[in-house]
Formats: structure tokens, C-alpha cells, sequence
């Protein structure tokens, strides 16, 4: 595509993602630019027509997202504009979503001029959330290494220390959360100072042990992916804003799963009517909007139960669809949405909770599809995120209950899988191992370990004498359940090591023991 004919395309909303246009940008990256930000200095100049929909003028916003993705320091300005100007501005231009977004915006642009964000967090005139916009900014700068960490504690510390005694606002929330997350434990006796403003006790607690936690930062994990990290793929993000969607939904709204949700959210409605839950304010809002409650309902009335739980059939019906439509992507995000919202503390087995929710499916059903999501992606966050789940389900549910032993096992394998994945394989093995001891006949941890050296050929593990060696061990083991796994899994290594006749007598014991059972 021409130039002047990309510009065209990325004008106007027609309700439509111009995708092949964005790509067409991002390939010609140098030609597009300027064009880009004169978009930018349009939309400057012309806001108040643009506000007032005298003009459809859409632009601006694959202007920002593409000029990010290309860290053009020539787009900050126009950003540092924005955010000068009141917040239904900055809304209507960047989305209502723009918390989640203008860190990364500033960030992927950022040109050096620290004052034009010291001027945004340090004026208490303009909205809250925009000032903890441009504070997170540094963050992620930090995160990133562009800036040192002497700096951000010392600014941090300078803004604590002009704090005056009646500022509970929520910027002193934020310096709180990020300096506990960013583990800027120079800081701590200042927390520890301002620690009131947040009510909540536990929360407190889990803040304080979460600035004293060893552990090294890692940015493809919770808190810190995808909300800090430099924006890097346009079309990614676009896809998913409802603005692009009206179409699809239509399609959705008009199928058969849609229709069957539908009935069951009515037949609940008679039910919780008065119950309230409890929401954290670093829970994803019940809203589904995808951002933290605090950066988005806090203010509102507090969803009660049965919203909740109509929110969460909703998610996993169409996560649903989309599985069978091959979209993984699409429902990764609402499965994802689904398990955050979903979770509850106070329920111990995977039981009680269908149960309780007696939803549209089951949770063993769509916390299957989103582990498996999970589990097949490449993506190094992805796998952190499976860990998390794991670790999550571990900690809600007692999965030590005998009726849990599935789950345990699962969780076991799914964690130690992971971990090999990521390329700890002495603490992959450390898990199955741990467990072999307790129940020395769980014949998938041999399993589950062998295929790690024998399913992926190009793998730097693959070693098909160490997975045959596994085997073999479980193989001597008296009473291994399910022993014909063993047997098929050696026959298939001995023929590819090509031993026919030990693939054979695999062969035979594997029939022999299917026939007996």
C-alpha cells in the first residue's frame, strides 16, 4: 500500500480493525512517521471539534499505538499535552481504559524530559489517576533500564517526604504499590509511615511481606506483565477493544451457547440478590473491563453477587465459542478474566465452588481450556502465568483432601512441566521427585519426566537414553498403576532408538497387560 493510502485508511472509525493497514505502517516505518504525528498535531489543534464529533476523525489513536511501537520520542510531547488537559480528554482520545495504557505510551516515548512528568504527578489540581499514570511511567523506565534505581527511590522519597498530613490521595497509594512491588526496600521505613491510608489489613500485610520477598524482579510476571511493559504490538491490543467487536458479538449473541448462558443467568436471578462481595482493590474489576478495580469501579456501587457470577458465565461462554472457532487468543483474555474474578477463598474444594456458582460449565471444564491455552503457548510470560494459576489453585483449594488427589497431581505435573519448560530442569525434577516419595507408584511422574527428553526432537534436552532410563526405573517399581503407559512409551523409544526387538516386547507386554485389565 502507498502511503497516502494507509493514512486514508487509519482516518476514520468504520467499526472495523484496518489491520492490513496497521501492518503496512509498521513495515514502512520511516515513510509513515511523519505522517503520524501530523495526525497528532491535527488532533491538538483540533480537539474541541473532534470532543464535540463535528469531526470523525480517528487517527489519533493508531497514531499514539504506532508511534509507540516505533519508540518515536517526537510523539511524548502530544501525550504530556493530554494529560495537561482535563480528564474526559484524555478519556475520549486514549479510551476509558487509559490508566492500563498511557504508562506504556509514555514510556515506549519517552524523551527525557523528566519535568514534564514531575509537572503532571506533583499537580494536585489534575486527576488522580492520570498523576499515578505518569508516577508509573518511571516504573516502567525503571523496569526497563533507563532509569537508575538511585532515582526512583529518591524521587519517591522526595514526594513522601512533602506529603502533607491530611493528602490521603491515591498517588500515595500508588508510591506505596510500586515501591513494594519495584522491592525499593530503601523505602520501607517511609511505607511503613503512610501504610494507613490503605484500610484494608490484609492487603497491608500482603504489601509489606511482598517488599521483603527475596525474590528477583521478573517483568514477565504478576504485577508487572503486560501493565509494564513498552507497547509492542498494535494489532494485538486493538483487536480486543469492544470498539472493534460489535460485529462479532452480534454473531456471538445469535448462537446457541449465547442463548443457553442466557437461560442460566436468568435462572439465578432470583438468587444473592442482597449478597455483596468483597473486592480487592488489585482484583481485575467485576466489570470486565480488564483493569484493576481500583483503576476503574472503585468509586461505583459494589457489584453483588449474582452480577458477579452472571459476569464469569458470560466470560466462559464465550471463551467457549471462541475455542471452537480456533480463536485461542480471544479466549485466553475472558478465560483469564473469568479465573481472577472467579476465585474465592472461602470455598476449599473444586466441588463446593460448582456448587456454589452452578454456572454455565463446570471450573475442572474451563480451567482445563485455560491451562491448556496456557500450557501450549511459547510465550515465556504465559508460563509464569500457568505457574501462577497452579500456585493459586493450591493455595484456594485444599487440593491435600484426598477427594483432591486429581487436582494435587495435576498441579504437580503442570508446575514441574512448566518449570522444565522454562529451562530450570534440576528444579522441574525436584518436583515430581518430591512427590514420588510420598506415593512412589504415581506412574505419570516418570511419565511426565520422560517425555520431557523424548517428545521434542529440537529440544537441547532431548535424550532418549535418559528417558528410556526413567522408564525402565518405573518399570521395577511392584504394583505401578496404569503400567501400561510405561510399556507403550518404551515401545515407542526403543523403536526410535531402532531396537526392534525390545520395541516388540514392549509391544506384546503393553496388549498383554490391556487385555487382562
Amino acid at each position: 500500500m502507498e502511503v497516502n493510502n494507509i493514512i486514508e485508511e487509519l482516518k476514520y472509525y468504520t467499526g472495523e480493525l484496518p489491520k492490513e493497514a496497521i501492518k503496512q505502517a509498521i513495515q514502512q516505518k520511516e515513510k509513515i512517521t511523519p505522517k503520524l504525528l501530523e495526525m497528532l498535531e491535527y488532533t491538538k489543534n483540533n480537539i474541541d471539534k473532534i470532543l464535540d464529533e463535528e469531526d470523525e476523525f480517528f487517527g489519533y489513536i493508531y497514531a499514539f499505538f504506532l508511534l509507540a511501537e516505533f519508540k518515536e520520542k517526537k510523539a511524548f510531547p502530544y501525550l504530556m499535552d493530554l494529560l495537561n488537559r482535563d480528564e474526559e480528554v484524555l478519556e475520549y482520545i486514549i479510551g476509558d481504559d487509559y490508566p492500563e495504557y498511557v504508562p506504556r505510551l509514555l514510556a515506549s516515548t519517552y524523551d527525557g524530559n523528566d519535568q514534564a512528568l514531575y509537572s503532571i504527578i506533583e499537580n494536585r489540581e489534575i486527576n488522580e489517576f492520570i498523576r499515578c499514570s505518569a508516577l508509573q511511567t518511571f516504573a516502567i523506565l525503571y523496569l526497563y533500564g533507563v532509569k537508575e534505581r538511585k532515582f526512583i527511590v529518591n524521587y519517591f522519597k522526595k514526594l513522601l517526604n512533602e506529603k502533607s498530613k491530611n493528602d490521603n490521595s491515591y498517588l500515595y497509594e500508588e508510591i506505596i504499590e510500586e515501591t513494594c512491588n519495584l522491592k525499593l526496600v530503601e523505602l520501607e521505613e517511609n511505607i511503613d509511615k503512610i501504610l494507613y491510608i490503605i484500610e484494608n489489613e490484609e492487603e497491608r500485610e500482603e504489601l509489606k511481606n511482598t517488599l521483603k520477598d527475596g525474590n528477583m524482579i521478573n517483568r514477565n510476571i504478576y504485577p508487572f506483565k503486560p501493565h509494564y511493559e513498552y507497547i509492542y504490538d498494535t494489532v494485538g491490543i486493538m483487536e480486543e477493544w469492544q470498539c472493534f467487536r460489535y460485529r462479532e458479538d452480534e454473531e456471538f449473541e445469535n448462537s446457541d451457547d449465547y442463548k443457553i448462558c442466557q437461560h442460566i443467568i436468568q435462572k439465578r436471578k432470583n438468587r444473592y440478590i442482597n449478597d455483596k462481595i468483597d473486592i480487592g482493590r488489585n482484583d481485575l474489576c467485576p466489570c470486565g473491563s480488564g483493569k484493576k478495580y481500583k483503576k476503574c469501579c472503585i468509586n461505583k456501587n459494589h457489584f453483588n453477587v449474582k452480577e458477579k457470577l452472571n459476569l464469569i458465565d458470560e466470560f466462559v461462554c464465550k471463551a467457549e465459542w471462541y475455542l471452537q472457532r480456533g480463536e485461542e487468543k480471544k479466549a485466553y483474555e475472558l478465560l483469564r478474566f473469568a479465573w481472577f474474578d472467579g476465585k474465592e477463598n472461602n470455598i476449599k474444594s473444586i466441588e463446593e465452588y460448582d456448587e456454589k456458582y452452578d454456572g454455565y460449565d463446570c471450573l475442572l471444564n474451563w480451567i482445563q481450556d485455560y491451562d491448556d491455552i496456557l500450557e501450549q503457548s511459547g510465550e515465556e510470560c504465559k508460563l509464569y502465568e500457568r505457574l501462577e494459576l497452579w500456585d493459586a489453585l493450591e493455595n484456594i483449594f485444599d487440593l491435600n483432601n484426598e477427594e483432591q488427589l486429581y487436582w494435587k497431581e495435576r498441579a504437580i505435573r503442570a508446575k514441574a512441566n512448566t518449570e522444565f519448560r522454562l529451562g530450570n530442569e534440576a528444579k522441574a525434577t525436584k518436583i515430581i521427585e518430591k512427590y514420588l516419595k510420598e506415593k512412589p507408584d504415581w506412574v505419570w511422574g516418570y511419565i511426565e519426566m520422560s517425555d520431557w527428553y523424548s517428545e521434542d526432537v529440537d529440544s537441547k534436552y532431548y535424550n532418549l537414553e535418559k528417558a528410556k532410563k526413567i522408564l525402565l526405573e518405573a518399570e521395577q517399581i511392584k504394583n505401578m498403576e496404569d503400567i501400561d503407559a510405561v510399556y507403550e512409551r518404551l515401545e515407542d523409544i526403543y523403536d526410535s532408538l531402532g531396537n526392534t526387538k525390545k520395541s516388540k516386547e514392549y509391544a506384546k507386554k503393553w496388549q498383554k497387560y490391556v487385555y487382562e485389565r
